[in-house]
């Protein structure tokens, strides 16, 4: 896998519904998960941090068939991982 942006969700180009986050420097940061509701209508984004067990970012997907919505939401979880993992304090 290339890691061309600052934060990459591994698996999500293969539609993968979880993986590995890493910067492009190949630092792993923790994971990514998509969990839809039961009617597959709508989603959320989450993000954990390495050993731990709660997300720290969240971003929801308010339709599903809006591929514009869910690269919207992606954007700004990856956004907020990237605020984070430059200034953690």
């Amino acid at each position: 896998m290339e890691l061309t942006y600052p934060i990459n969700l591994s698996g999500f180009e293969d539609d993968a519904t979880s993986g590995d986050v890493l910067t492009r420097y190949g630092e792993y940061l923790g994971t990514w998960a998509f969990v839809t509701d039961e009617d597959n209508e709508t989603g959320v984004f989450h993000f954990t941090v390495d050993d731990t067990n709660e997300p720290m970012f969240s971003e929801g997907v308010g339709v599903l068939s809006s591929g514009m919505l869910t690269g919207m939401a992606m954007s700004k979880l990856c956004s907020s991982i990237r605020d984070w993992h430059e200034d953690p304090t």
